[in-house]
């Protein structure tokens, strides 16, 4: 069987036996893809090849159809990402983001799922410290766009009114967007104004603001968006990540 090469992000990595790993990698050419790797844990660090979490490389595997597990050949990294290691928030952030690909990804090609899970990793790891939790919670709301459950900021989700520039409206979870002041009488998700609107907006879009409000609030918004549409369980690095933000503060919503 001729090995498969293609572009990976490794999510996840597991110890098995005395010598040998298990790891799980979002791939270009097979979406979620989970390999063993033998031996790797007894060779020589000289000349080993990196195996680090967050880390992108391209992955050479032989891959059997039908299995859930595979055998790799060889990771050949390209970029190692280990400065999200060196702050707890930006680790938060980057965990919370490869956890919701691993809840919900498949073996399907998803361009969109790993350029967002690339470009918010990098973002994470590289943006000013003051941006971090912004850049947590858009690469959150990135993955989730990816997977294809966008929220509807505007129009109205109920009646599909476009909304005034400073109309306050509603979250309507199980709608999957805001509802407008009229349609939000009998709705009973948080209120939501236009500063709130405009920066979720800017999140999906990965503009990142210098000063950004309201941290803990967004979360909650993008937490209770996750679990309605995207998974059914408490994802524990999204939960660790909302107890991380800073307090909220600054010009209201």
């Amino acid at each position: 069987m001729a090995p498969l090469s293609t572009s990976a992000v490794l999510l996840r990595s597991h110890d098995y036996g005395d010598t040998s790993r298990i790891l799980r990698f979002y791939t270009e050419a097979q979406g979620l893809l989970s390999v063993m790797a033998r031996g790797v844990r007894t060779r020589s660090a000289k000349g080993t090849t990196a195996l680090t979490t967050f880390a992108t490389g391209t992955l050479t595997a032989y891959i059997k159809p039908h299995r859930d597990l595979h055998t790799m050949k060889d990771f050949d990294c390209t970029r190692m990402r280990d400065g999200l290691g060196l702050d707890v928030l930006r680790f938060a952030g980057a965990s919370a983001t490869v956890e919701l690909v691993l809840a919900h990804a498949d073996q399907e090609q998803n361009p969109d799922l790993l350029r967002a899970l690339e470009e918010g990793l990098d973002t994470l790891e590289s943006i000013e410290t003051a941006q971090v939790p912004a850049a947590a919670l858009s690469a959150v709301w990135r993955i989730t766009e990816a997977f294809g459950f966008a929220p509807q900021l505007d129009p109205c989700v109920h009646c599909g009114d476009p909304l005034a520039d400073h109309e306050v409206g509603r979250f309507d979870f199980a709608s999957g967007g805001v509802r407008c002041a009229r349609c939000a009488e009998d709705a009973a998700g948080p209120r939501i104004g236009p500063i709130a609107r405009g920066q979720i907006s800017n999140l999906l879009a990965s503009e990142l603001e210098a000063e950004f409000t309201y941290a803990r609030r967004h979360f909650g918004v993008l937490s209770d968006f996750v679990a309605y549409h995207v998974v059914s369980k408490p994802l524990k690095s999204l939960r660790f990540l909302g107890e991380l933000l800073p307090p909220d503060e600054g010009v209201g919503a």
